[in-house]
This record gives structure tokens, C-alpha cells and sequence, in this order.
């Protein structure tokens, strides 16, 4: 079959497509064929990939992913209703496989733990299905399971026109927070006037701080300047989820790579700041999933590529321009 290969350490110049055999099964797996698979540019510069002698792992990029089943194990329970033939979506979260598994969907076929998937909602289309799992689910731990988002409170995500971003600044308003996002260009304000924002910050322009003050919660999805800036925004009582650094605190890089299951709290100018690792979530997953079928979610496509064509995706989320998910398209499809 093709697939994608990544050869780290580097970017998209150690991308390359090659010829694997179709993966074997485990009892409790499920083998797919790949239709769509969601973008993370980031991953190629992921440190989960190398390993303790310093070579690195080969992986094929892609943690989540929607296709059709080809091959169901005989210990996958019958209860979940994962079928041959059964369109479904995957999230792999590779940080946390128990096999530390470093092959996701950017290839013809790809295979997962069966508590990795669900079924794919008949109003999803593979390239929506396949931009779910990881940004929803992401801001969806971060908000509510670690934010505790609630009507009435204030909530400021920067980077709104990011694929995360996009999905917080709607679940944020589904429960009735105000919601204000940073963006920069006239398509980024379009679209966030679509999504109801209540009020846009120039980050160009406007310094955080001389335009808002006790903020309940900031989701950060640019990075380190951006949690300086929140801080002196955020309320007492706020907190600040960052969903992209990994140097939280005092913890070294090892640290981080090894022991991705737990949250990174701490206090900074007496602010809660929490960095946390998305991991799968079948129920949280699912209600999503239903939230999107009665249309009070919606996925917004940052850019849909062919499978030979995975190195410009790449290279265009590296630009951190694109108005929502990257998706690239599985191969001949």
C-alpha cells in the first residue's frame, strides 16, 4: 500500500511517500481504509519519535482519521458495532498508545485499537469527519475538563482562526460564555463574525492588555508570548489552558515526552496556567458527534489536499494562516 513516511529529525524535506505491506492486526483491532486524514504540521517535530539510543522512529503522520472498516478482530466486542464495511473515525493519539504505535492515517490502510474509533455520523463526509477528533476533543477536555467553562463567564481564545481555536470559540458559545478571539486579517474577522464571535482583537495592533481585563478563561493556542500577554488579562480566579507549549514550569523536555497522561499545573503571578495532551475520549467524542448532527457544531476546512500532494499541506500549516483543519484525502479517492 502507499503511505506517507516521516524520517525526523527535520520538516517536510524528510516526508516521503513509500510502498508497506497492509498492517497485520491484533485480536482487539480494527483495520481501515483511510478516505481522509486530519493534519497536525506539528508532528513532525514531535519528540515522542525519538528514541532512547537517539535514532528515531519512522512514523507515518495522521492521528486522526476517517475510512471505511476492512477487518475487524475477533475480540473487538460485538457491542460496539464496528463492522467490515462500517465508515468510522479515529483518534490514535499516539502519545498514548500502550504500544507507543507511531503510524497514523496519511496512508491506504491503517489500523487502531478498537476503543480508538466510533462510528461516523451519516451527516459527516469523510474529509469533515476525518478534522474532528483531535481539535474537538482538544478544546473540549481543555475548556470543560479543565476550565470549567460556564454561561455568564468570559472566555478569550488566541489564535481564533486556528483548527483547535475554531472548535473552542463555538463550544464557548453553545453554553453561553462571551467569547472574544485574536485574528489579524480581514478573512480571519469574516469568519469569526460567522461563528458569532462577541468581539475580535487586532493582535497587530491592540495589545491584550490595553483592551481587556479579568478574563475567566484564556485558551491559548499560539504559544509562550501569548500566555505572558494572558496573564495580565486574566482574572484572580482565571485560568489560562495553553494547548501548545511544552515547557510548563520547571519540567525538562524529557519530562514532558515521558508522561504525556498528566496535566502540567502551575501558578504564575497567582494565575492557574495548565498545558495537557488530548487524549481519546469515546463519550466526549460521540457527543460531539451528535452535537455536529443537530448543527449546533459545525467543521470548518481549513484546505483539503491529495494524498501526493501531503508535503504543501504541510508546508501551509507550518504558515499558521489556515482558517480551520487541514485535511488531506487518502490515496486514489
Amino acid at each position: 500500500m502507499q503511505a506517507w513516511h516521516h524520517h525526523p529529525p527535520g520538516g517536510t524535506e524528510k516526508l516521503k511517500i513509500v510502498q508497506v505491506n497492509i498492517p497485520e492486526i491484533d485480536d482487539d483491532e480494527v483495520l481501515v481504509r483511510v478516505h481522509a486524514a486530519g493534519l497536525i504540521w506539528m508532528e513532525l517535530y514531535w519528540q515522542l519519535y525519538e528514541k532512547e539510543d537517539g535514532t528515531y522512529k519512522t512514523p507515518i503522520p495522521g492521528e486522526d482519521y476517517s475510512g471505511v472498516i476492512v477487518k475487524v478482530g475477533s475480540k473487538v466486542p460485538k457491542e460496539k458495532r464496528l463492522e467490515v464495511g462500517t465508515e468510522v473515525m479515529v483518534f490514535v493519539t499516539k502519545a498514548f498508545s500502550s504500544k507507543r504505535s507511531t503510524d497514523g492515517g496519511m496512508a491506504e490502510y491503517a489500523k487502531a485499537h478498537f476503543s480508538r474509533m466510533i462510528r461516523k455520523p451519516q451527516s459527516l463526509s469523510h474529509v469533515e469527519a476525518a478534522s474532528v477528533p483531535l481539535s474537538a476533543l482538544t478544546a473540549w477536555q481543555g475548556l470543560f475538563d479543565y476550565a470549567k467553562l460556564q454561561a455568564g463567564q468570559t472566555l478569550l481564545v488566541a489564535g481564533g482562526t486556528g483548527p483547535t481555536a475554531l472548535w473552542a470559540i463555538q463550544m464557548g458559545k453553545m453554553v453561553g460564555a462571551r467569547v472574544i478571539a485574536t485574528a489579524a486579517s480581514e478573512q480571519s474577522f469574516k469568519l469569526l463574525k460567522s461563528l458569532n464571535v462577541d468581539e475580535v482583537i487586532n493582535y497587530k495592533e491592540v495589545k491584550l492588555e490595553s483592551a481587556l481585563e479579568n478574563i475567566d478563561v484564556v485558551f491559548n493556542a499560539v504559544g509562550d508570548e501569548t500566555t505572558k500577554q494572558a496573564l495580565k488579562v486574566v482574572s484572580k480566579d482565571g485560568i489560562i489552558v495553553n494547548i501548545v507549549d511544552t515547557t510548563v514550569g520547571d519540567l525538562s523536555k524529557e519530562s514532558v515526552r515521558d508522561s504525556f497522561r498528566e496535566p502540567f499545573f502551575r501558578k504564575e503571578e497567582g494565575r492557574t496556567v495548565v498545558f495537557f495532551i488530548v487524549d481519546m475520549n469515546v463519550e466526549q467524542l460521540t457527543k460531539i458527534c451528535n452535537l455536529l448532527e443537530e448543527g449546533k457544531l459545525k467543521a470548518v476546512i481549513g484546505g483539503v489536499f491529495e494524498f501526493n500532494d501531503a508535503v504543501n499541506a504541510f508546508k501551509q500549516g507550518e504558515t499558521g494562516h489556515a482558517h480551520g483543519k487541514i485535511v488531506v484525502k487518502g490515496p486514489g479517492l
